[in-house]
């Protein structure tokens, strides 16, 4: 048996330290690599990610020079060709895209080379689609560690993994650590050579094994290097060697070996991660939103976006692929590495957002003369966008006015287009309306705004409000102090009990380390206050809410429950308010059936799962499916984690709020002052579907949740001044 021995630093730029100090450890990981090198020919050092060169060559030029030389000598093995070592449950299709695009003009740019072999050693678990994006960027191998044998079994540590649209990468799982991190050189050395050879396939011949400090830098230590030249006859029928992960795929290719074809998610790892430290999952969503609709507005409408555009959107997305870092969107790191963090994000979505705006005016600007005020909407986004869409034209201080305007919309060609004044975003004499708009992708619509004082168009709608009561002409619900305690079609009860919220006990770490599902056991659950009614918000025949607010010890759950004429489902609009520590809160949906399958989005596919009780990441939707074939779906871009227990019950973790990189088995102290996860303020966006038709109409709801139009106006040859 050959041995492989991959000397590697896995470096975390953000964990237990911040990015500054991440970068100190770049630089001094790649000068002792350096150093090593020289003294040591025999040796082959593995090292990958963009950012982590990216950084050398931003700040030491003669070090990234030598590390250069050294590739092209072969005796550098560059891996993991995306930007960072990514989470690899959450990350949206667009990012793992970015990813690989620029990762492969980089290393082409500045080595020459095209990377064979992805790399992410430290990842939480693997979505079913990864090899999808994984083959879309060149890799034709796969290194991962998470999950362990000890977590999820697999018939072997090398095989064939297959997504569900058939993409396949041959796959090695490392046994034991990527590291050998200890002061007892030969202890922590012979744990993984052995654990490796324990898992080697002998029809193979070869396998890897991983030396050198981990986590926050530093490489293959002197001393480690000196044992291993002592040992390279580790026993009589093993031999080590010095090589890299592309030598070790060559010898498997060579082998002949059949590989077994794993056809499923690799998990579970660190189900905390799902869910933990909620707004950095948000807040990449959402700058992944914005900064993919502004290269598509560039790439339909290219005359309208100019030089700075693209000088300012390739930083911004890379400030968004750091975000992706697999201590980063899980929640695992300290409080104070999110700040930076936060204002990167912010500053990706101000450069999308911006040039966004610029391109819309620019192309209002061209428009002729109109004597009538214009409310424009634009779908910069590939997707066909039909349903409710809302905004606020500027009608003046209607305050200063005896009645406000009577106010009417027609198309350009005068067709009248049914709306309804809806609740202001202000709590004051400011006019906000909705409609029902259909806009292809890319394109934009333009209807003309009336306060001339004749009559709107007639009511057509169908929605009907009450505080005991909501219906659309397709679904009713009813209310009562339990809340929602029901919703049918009139024929059907779609609802086996009332929406509940809950409050359940979670002593578990930040990772919530060796878990794979949460207990049932409800410690809190929200209720209303003692009579408390439901309350009717906005009313009209397009759109209805029913409002109402329970609570619990430590928070306040807000609910408004809309129907839109139209649409075949109901949305939450949820609000929480929330102090809790070491709690998490589910919502639980009952279909009122034990489900026959279930399918969940994942990025860029859907994937099938057990309803066992057991927490999974969620990209967009939980669905399950009836043995009469009917399926409950439902929606949500706000919820990151979820279970469906085997009576069929869908409970979405809303949140945790465990302490900051905490870290079992380090127990916390009964008095300690350590920050909390998820404190303050969560608002969350939900649909449920009880007849889903299937996967498409599903993600038609989840992107009209996504609010993905742009609304502007124009007055330009109207005669006078609205300022």
């Amino acid at each position: 048996m050959k041995v492989h021995l991959i000397l590697n630093s896995h470096l975390d730029p953000v964990w237990l330290w911040r990015r500054s100090q991440g970068m100190d450890e770049v630089i001094g990981t790649a000068r002792t690599a350096c150093d090593l090198l020289d003294r040591y020919p025999e040796i082959v050092i593995t090292r990958g990610e963009m950012w982590f060169y990216e950084v050398v060559e931003q700040l030491d030029p003669a070090l990234f020079e030598r590390i250069r030389a050294y590739v092209k000598s072969g005796r550098w093995q560059v891996v993991g060709g995306w930007y960072v070592q990514p989470d690899c449950n959450l990350t949206g299709a667009h990012i793992f895209e970015k990813h690989g695009e620029f990762g492969r003009r980089y290393f082409e740019e500045k080595f020459g080379m095209r990377v064979k072999t992805a790399y992410h050693v430290d990842s939480f678990g693997h979505a079913a689609t990864l090899p999808d994006f994984l083959t879309q960027s060149g890799f034709e191998n796969y290194v991962m560690m998470r999950p362990g044998e000890h977590e999820m079994h697999l018939p072997g540590n090398t095989f064939l993994w297959e997504s569900p649209s058939g993409s396949r990468i041959r796959t090695f799982r490392i046994s034991r650590s990527y590291c050998t991190t200890g002061r007892d050189t030969e202890t922590n050395l012979r744990a993984n050579l052995d654990a490796a050879l324990a898992d080697a396939n002998p029809a193979i011949g070869h396998v890897m094994c991983f030396v050198g400090v981990g986590n926050h830098g530093g490489g293959p230590a002197k001393r480690e290097i000196e044992w291993l030249n002592a040992h390279l006859h580790y026993r009589d029928d093993v031999e080590l060697i010095y090589s890299s992960p592309d030598r070790y795929f060559e010898a498997v290719a060579a082998s002949g070996a059949e590989l077994p074809v794993v056809r499923t998610e690799l998990q579970h790892h660190a189900i905390g991660c799902y869910t933990a430290v909620s707004r950095i999952k948000r807040e990449v969503r959402r700058t992944e939103q914005l900064l993919h609709q502004a290269e598509q507005l560039r790439a339909r409408r290219p005359g309208l976006f100019d030089a700075e555009a693209e000088r300012k959107l390739e930083p911004a997305w890379k400030r968004l692929l750091f975000a992706t870092f697999h201590d980063v969107l899980p929640g695992s790191s300290i409080r104070s590495a999110y700040e930076e963090i936060f204002q990167d994000l912010g500053y990706a979505r101000s450069v999308a957002q911006q040039q966004i705006e610029l391109a819309i005016r620019r192309e209002n600007a061209r428009l002729e003369p109109c004597e009538v005020q214009r409310l424009i909407f634009d779908n910069p986004s590939e997707t066909e966008f039909e349903g409710l869409v809302e905004f606020e034209p500027w009608l003046g201080y209607l305050w200063t006015e005896p009645e406000q305007p009577r106010v009417r919309l027609t198309g350009e060609d005068g067709t009248p287009v049914l709306c309804q004044e809806v609740t202001a975003e202000a709590a004051f004499e400011i006019a906000r309306y909705a409609a029902r708009l259909r806009i292809p992708g890319g394109g934009r619509k333009i209807l003309l705004i009336h306060t001339d004082g004749a009559p709107s168009a007639a009511e057509e709608g169908h929605v009907r409000v009450s505080p005991e009561r909501l219906e659309n002409g397709s679904l009713v619900a009813k209310f009562g102090r339990e809340g929602v305690v029901s919703l049918s079609n009139g024929v059907r009860e779609f609802l086996g009990a009332p929406l509940r919220a809950v409050v359940i006990d979670d002593p578990s770490d930040t990772w919530s380390h060796n878990m794979k599902g949460y207990g049932t056991t409800i410690a809190e659950p929200f209720e209303s206050e003692s009579n408390a009614p439901c309350v009717c918000g906005r009313s009209g025949s397009l759109s209805g809410e029913v409002w109402f607010t329970q609570r619990v010890s430590c928070g306040q759950l807000r609910w408004r429950v809309r129907m839109n004429d139209g649409e075949p489902g109901i949305e939450l609009r949820l609000r929480l308010a929330w102090n809790g520590c070491r709690k998490l809160v589910k919502l639980l949906i009952d279909p009122g059936f034990t489900p026959a399958s279930r399918l969940d989005g994942a990025p860029g596919g859907v994937v099938a799962r057990e309803c066992n009780g057991e927490e999974y990441p969620v990209t967009d939707f939980v669905s399950v499916v009836a043995p009469d074939g009917r399926r409950f779906a439902v929606v949500s871009p706000d919820v990151t984690g979820a279970d469906v227990q085997p009576d069929g019950v869908i409970r979405l973790t809303l949140l945790r709020s465990p302490v900051y990189a905490h870290h079992d088995p380090f127990p916390l102290p009964a008095e300690n002052d350590y920050p909390v996860t998820d404190q303050g303020e969560h608002e969350y966006r939900i649909l449920l579907l009880p007849e889903a038709a299937g996967v498409e109409e599903i993600r038609r709801g989840s992107f009209r949740l996504s609010d993905p139009l742009w609304f502007s106006e124009c007055t330009r040859g109207c005669g006078f001044d609205l300022h």
